[in-house]
């Protein structure tokens, strides 16, 4: 077993303070604590080596936690005899030999001493070790077991899209989002809200000053956390790419939001007609199958010359294709493999738009037929195809032996959700940080735990975890109603549904605001089940027939769809075996 080398509340919640304060000296950016970081790569014990000297281009700070003293709570010696209390350093060595992003960690007799490849790796070194603060030990309240992890993502994009139709987020949402990013090393947010209507509709308009100035928040807050805040804009509904002034208005655009600090851009072309809808551009680039494609690469290449390279843009610009689901080779994707600028990112979403299983040799086969890397823009958990739902399960499906596969990362589009999103999001961490370690049960069991309120609600998360949304929405669930219908015990069935049934109403926290309509619907849902146990129980069991349809008629009144696809059928076949 490891050692604790920092026991007790008053010495782990100061260790917590020191790490805070000596990674805002280095880096410049807060921590918190709660629903901490993915799970590192690899922790072993060891003892603290001794830390290295100082090299030209590294930058550190240090904090010294005294040693707590009898009687205020916390023992009268660390164990270790830690002299003058316990050091936690905070560096940032771009020759540590580590991958971007990457850190090491290590925790022993003198102390703490985290070492980032560079600002973002040290700010995930420092979210491990409050993950490990928080981790339960059988012999104190609160400690950090000893540790020497060497820590790296294995994806270099890992974030989130606000890209769905519908209610877009709150601005306190997305406050939320960027620092649950932070916690959890996911390093990009795009905003791309469908129905923020200077993002589509009115592209060419600027935003108001209100507006602007949320925006300009949103950035500063995505900076603190390392997260990429990657404004997107959206103009295919409308705008004529021929056109000098066109182009010049969507740079204008983009103008304004540089202002308040945006630095990563997107272009997106999704959902919109095949073809092109005026006449200079049919003029300007003809009117074969794939036109609209030449007409989309060269608006990307003029804002990308005109506006980013003349900015000194670090990053280049991303573009979402008309054409975004397959992997096949077409007309519209010779077209844009050709004239598309090479640093061009090319966003695509997988065999489909909504998707259950995405191989390595999908990617590879989508990223040929671009002519250009790809980014996955992950439908997932997204629900603007059937708001009556939410997908509260883990990221399944995905490849994860991705060696040599042109892949940059994935971006989750969430739910309108937000709250009730860190569930999926949490797992999409997990796998984005370590594909050969992601275990997606594993890693849902863990979010179930860091999201408040999903813990009470376990039932209602268990029958809304199914993914894809054509699939059974619980396997488990039909599966026991199928087993009563061939004369076997009610036992099981009978547990499950008494479960869903006495779900709770009075959960606090946003998470359980989110779901309530579905907690509702779960528990009228579950008692249309029972009252069906009931009647083949035998008449004396419950009301009846009449009961059954009545508590069946409560259960579909509901907009939100709990296991509507499960029980329904299970009560009528009931109903039916009764007439």
């Amino acid at each position: 077993m490891t050692a604790c080398r920092i026991q007790g509340t008053p010495a782990a919640t100061n260790a917590v303070t020191a790490l805070r304060a000596a990674l805002a000296a280095v880096s410049g950016v807060p921590t918190d604590a709660p629903g901490l970081a993915s799970p590192a790569r690899a922790a072993t014990g060891a003892a603290l080596p001794p830390a290295p000297e100082e090299v030209p281009g590294t930058s550190a700070a240090t904090s010294t936690l005294a040693r707590p003293e009898a009687g205020d709570g916390g023992p009268a010696a660390l164990p270790g005899g830690l002299p003058g209390g316990t050091v936690v350093e905070v560096r940032i060595d771009g020759e540590a030999g580590l991958p971007p992003e990457g850190y090491t960690l290590t925790a022993g007799p003198q102390g703490v001493v985290i070492v980032g490849a560079d600002a973002a790796g040290a700010f995930y070194g420092a979210q491990t070790l409050l993950a490990l603060a928080e981790a339960p030990c059988d012999e104190h309240p609160v400690c950090v077991q000893e540790a020497d992890v060497r820590d790296w993502p294995d994806l270099p994009l890992r974030g989130t899209i606000e890209g769905f139709y519908g209610t877009p987020w709150t601005h306190a949402d997305r406050m939320e989002h960027l620092r649950f990013s932070g916690r959890h090393k996911l390093n990009a947010y795009v905003y791309a809200p469908k129905d923020d209507p200077f993002h589509r509709e009115r592209w060419r308009e600027p935003y108001p000053e209100e507006e602007l100035a949320r925006l300009g928040e949103l950035v500063a807050e995505a900076a603190a956390r390392h997260v990429r805040f990657v404004f997107a804009l959206s103009p295919g509904l409308s705008m004529v790419y021929s056109d000098p002034a066109e182009r010049a208005a969507l740079r204008a655009k983009a103008e304004q939001v540089w202002d308040v600090g945006v630095r990563e851009f997107a272009l997106l072309f999704d959902d919109i007609p095949p073809e092109l809808g005026h006449e200079p551009d049919r003029t300007a680039f003809g009117t074969e199958e794939g036109a609209s494609a030449s007409a989309h690469a060269a608006v990307c290449r003029d804002f990308a010359e005109e506006f980013l390279a003349a900015r000194g843009a670090e990053r280049p610009l991303t573009m979402v294709p008309t054409d975004y689901a397959g992997t096949g080779r077409t007309a519209y994707r010779d077209r844009l493999a050709a004239e598309l600028p090479r640093d061009v990112l090319v966003w695509w979403t997988g065999s489909d738009v909504v998707v259950g299983r995405i191989t390595a040799y999908d990617m590879t086969a989508a990223a040929a037929s671009y002519g250009h890397r790809v980014a996955l823009w992950d439908n997932f958990p997204v629900n603007d195809f059937d708001f009556s739902r939410v997908f509260l399960g883990p990221l399944v499906g995905r490849a994860t032996e991705l060696d040599d596969v042109p892949l940059e990362g994935i971006t989750a589009n969430p739910m309108v959700q937000a709250a009730a999103s860190r569930l999926a999001l949490t797992t999409v961490a997990d796998y984005a940080w370590h594909l050969a370690a992601y275990d997606p049960a594993r890693s849902h069991e863990r979010a179930v735990r860091l999201v408040p309120g999903a813990t009470e609600l376990l039932p209602l998360v268990e029958a809304c975890s199914s993914w894809p949304p054509g699939d059974d929405q619980s396997p488990a669930m039909t599966a026991l109603c199928a087993a009563v219908l061939e004369g076997g015990s009610q036992e099981r069935l009978r547990a499950e549904l008494a479960r869903l049934a006495g779900l709770p109403t009075d959960v606090p926290g946003r998470f359980a605001a989110e779901v309530a309509r579905w907690v509702r619907a779960a528990r009228d849902m579950a008692e249309a089940g029972l009252a069906a146990l009931d009647l083949l129980a035998g008449p004396a069991s419950g009301g009846g027939r009449t009961a059954v349809e009545e508590a069946l008629a409560r259960a579909e009144a509901h907009e939100a769809n709990v296991l509507r696809g499960v029980i329904p059928p299970f009560v009528r076949t009931v109903l039916e075996r009764a007439a």
